[in-house]
């Protein structure tokens, strides 16, 4: 039985005369009446608006109109497939019969009597997007955001019409980006960039001016209705050995970053269990030569056979998080009024810190560090940062000084200084005796004891832990950690300050590590074991590239910095236990100051440096069976798996979504996964490490 519910996207009509084109048949697309919910397709919506097209198309035949013009409602022209509906498994059937309707209608469009206009007045993503390529012309609003085709990201394609289509309009090699990279990065365009790109034809302000823009289009190219010429669209597929085929291979043979091809990308990812980008190559590849009926019964099959996919059940899972996890636009209950903020410390982190607070909250943030000269170093540094962004208005906000007392005033004081317990507890002494009794004073630890900090405190309850990823401007999380102490107000202010920053924020109770660092050094804790009993590090590094992560573990080692790494893998293992391995080898990495890796020319990863091997073998009494690939890999499952399970037993968070979340934003968990407890029921891991699957039956393993 489905739990789908379908807000029903309405198709309102109306004509309306114009000048030059004569009647015009208006289908304005509208969400649900009395919804909130933009304008998706879901099965009934795609009805309507086949229904609707169709009917129009049979008015044009008939000679009534003289064209057709397809608009949204509000800042919304089309928002896609309703991806409540590809997380329902018995909806998911709809996929198949939806697609034959659209592809239908992509194909009765060609023939139509009458030219159509497609006017982007808002978001048009996905199907929305592929709705519009139906057009004969394309105009969007000014300043419209969200134009796109995000599918691959989700771990399908553009398979109503996207794949086979795009190319005709923009060219292979922005229709290649568009599909197959664009989605990796979070990147959509907005009506000047989709001018630029000669996805839409022209900027109109509203409907009646994207129609004046439509009929001088159509007079230059002698189409206008009641003209000599009838409307001859060309086939859109390029000819077999064409210059447009051959611009096709090119851009499938591009450089995708470095040392890898588009091609090698996609396929790479899909040897990671995400065979999305890789299937919209291929589609892609196929166009030359083919019918336009023969590309579409491809793209067709090739998505609903993603559909029901591992990495499509994973990136939709994760599509949603991120969706109910997103900075609300509400105040967060309860919070404190902050009229000026501090920061305890100048360093890298203080000052890039410093820099948000003051773009985000807009009130004065002081930097307070002992040394003056190292203090007026992170104001300028602070300052550099937000002039970069294109944020130096905010720059004016920012002072610093070496006199504890110039914070007296702030309403929250945040410290960043070295991560020592001994320094730390000394900060927040220093800072309570000095702060109003209603101050927040927030820490940005990222492994130590909370509650530790501030037991000597005279009012532990106003303590809460605020933290921030390096680099500061773009992580998007925030962990906001509370103690059994810390009162709701301190809380509600801890989350209001992220809400405010446009960030994320995942809660945590007071436990060593958190969330995601205590995960992240369970996994480095197994590379280092291996490392440490004589394992080839070559071999170890690339143990995990099944998982897809971002980086090898060597090269993240090298980004977060060998002491730091160090610093907390030994905090973690005293705090709990041997199952956190305390690396010999690391420590003496540290000592000797050798980065783990180096650029390698010919591969998209970083070399392994065999100063590595020679390091770890003078460390550790190794015996040359440290575990590597497959082994190793399952070690790290398993133990992630036990580890998660022990972190929800405790209450370190409440529930595994929030330890998705955190994974996915904090640490760079591949989507295509759908957080780590995902990827963990899909591997079996959570099964074999005992408990059961995180999710029940939702995503059974492979």
């Amino acid at each position: 039985m489905s739990a789908y519910t379908e807000h029903v996207t309405r198709v309102l009509v109306e004509d309306v005369d114009h000048p030059a084109l004569g009647a015009v048949a208006v289908l304005r697309f509208a969400p649900a009446e009395g919804s909130t919910r933009p304008a998706t397709l879901g099965p009934h919506s795609v009805d309507a608006v086949v229904a609707a097209v169709g009917a129009a198309l049979d008015r044009a035949e008939a000679g009534e109109i003289g064209a057709i013009a397809m608009t949204g409602q509000g800042r919304v022209f089309l928002a896609g497939a309703d991806l409540a509906m590809f997380v329902d498994a018995t909806a998911t059937e709809a996929v198949g019969p939806m697609t034959a309707a659209v592809h239908a209608l992509q194909l009765r469009v060609r023939t139509s009597a009458v030219p159509i206009l497609a006017h982007l007045g808002g978001v048009a993503l996905g199907g929305g997007l592929e709705v519009a390529l139906m057009a004969d012309v394309r105009t969007a609003a000014p300043g419209v955001r969200g134009i796109g085709l995000p599918e691959t990201s989700l771990g399908i394609l553009p398979g109503w019409g996207g794949t086979t289509l795009l190319q005709s309009v923009v060219g292979a090699e922005t229709a290649a980006r568009m599909i197959l990279e664009d989605p990796a990065r979070d990147r959509q365009l907005s009506a000047e960039a989709a001018l630029e790109a000669g996805l839409v034809d022209a900027l109109a302000e509203d409907l009646p001016a994207a129609l004046d823009a439509f009929a001088a289009i159509l007079r230059e190219r002698g189409l206008l209705p009641g003209g000599e010429e009838s409307i001859a669209r060309p086939s859109p597929l390029p000819a077999a050995g064409s210059e447009a085929a051959a611009a096709l291979e090119a851009a499938l043979a591009a450089p995708h970053g470095h040392a890898e091809t588009r091609r090698g990308w996609a396929d790479r990812l899909a040897a990671q269990g995400a065979p999305a980008v890789q299937r919209a190559a291929d589609l892609l590849a196929r166009l030359p030569g083919s019918s336009l009926e023969d590309a579409l019964a491809r793209e067709a099959a090739a998505l609903v056979e993603l559909i029901g996919s591992g990495g499509a059940a994973g990136s939709l899972y994760a599509a949603e998080l991120l969706r109910r996890g997103k900075p609300s636009r509400t105040p967060v209950e309860g919070a404190r009024e902050l009229r000026s903020v501090g920061v305890a410390g100048a360093g890298l982190m203080a000052s890039q810190i410093a820099a948000q607070l003051a773009a985000g909250l807009q009130v004065p943030v002081i930097l307070r560090d002992l040394d003056a000269d190292i203090a007026q170093k992170g104001l300028e540094h602070a300052r550099g940062i937000l002039e970069k962004a294109g944020a130096g208005a905010a720059a004016p906000l920012l002072s610093a000084t070496d006199a504890v007392e110039d914070l007296a005033g702030c309403d929250l004081v945040l410290e960043a200084v070295p991560e020592v317990m001994r320094i730390k507890q000394q900060v927040l002494a220093e800072l309570e005796a000095q702060l109003a009794p209603t101050a927040i004073l927030a820490s940005n630890t990222s492994s130590l004891s909370l509650a530790a900090m501030a037991e000597h405190l005279e009012h532990p309850e106003r303590v809460v832990g605020l933290h921030f990823f390096n680099p500061v401007a773009k992580m998007p999380l925030v962990e906001v950690i509370h103690t059994a102490a810390t009162d709701e107000a301190a809380l509600a202010t801890g989350l209001e300050v992220v809400r405010r920053l446009r960030k994320f924020a995942v809660r945590s109770a007071d436990a060593p590590g958190f969330i995601v660092n205590r995960l992240l050094f369970r996994v480095l804790g197994e590379v280092f074991a291996s490392l440490d009993a004589g394992a080839d590090p070559q071999q170890v590094d690339a143990s995990l590239d099944p998982m897809g992560m971002p980086m090898r573990p060597l090269a993240l080692l090298d980004l977060v910095g060998h002491a730091v790494a160090d610093h907390v893998g030994r905090v973690l293992a005293e705090e709990l236990g041997e199952r956190f391995h305390a690396s010999p080898g690391l420590s003496a990495m540290v000592e000797r100051g050798e980065p783990f890796t180096e650029r390698d020319p010919a591969s998209p990863h970083p070399a392994v440096r065999p100063v590595v091997a020679e390091v770890f073998a003078g460390a550790s009494a190794g015996s040359g069976d440290g575990a590597g690939g497959q082994d190793l890999l399952d070690r790290v499952r398993d133990g992630l798996a036990e580890e998660i399970r022990r972190m929800l037993e405790e209450g370190v968070v409440q529930d595994v979504s929030q330890i998705d979340l955190a994974l996915i934003l904090g640490a760079g968990f591949p989507r295509h996964r759908g957080g780590i407890t995902v990827h963990l029921d899909q591997c079996g891991a959570s099964q074999r490490a005992g408990g059961g699957p995180f999710h029940g039956s939702r995503f059974q393993p492979a």
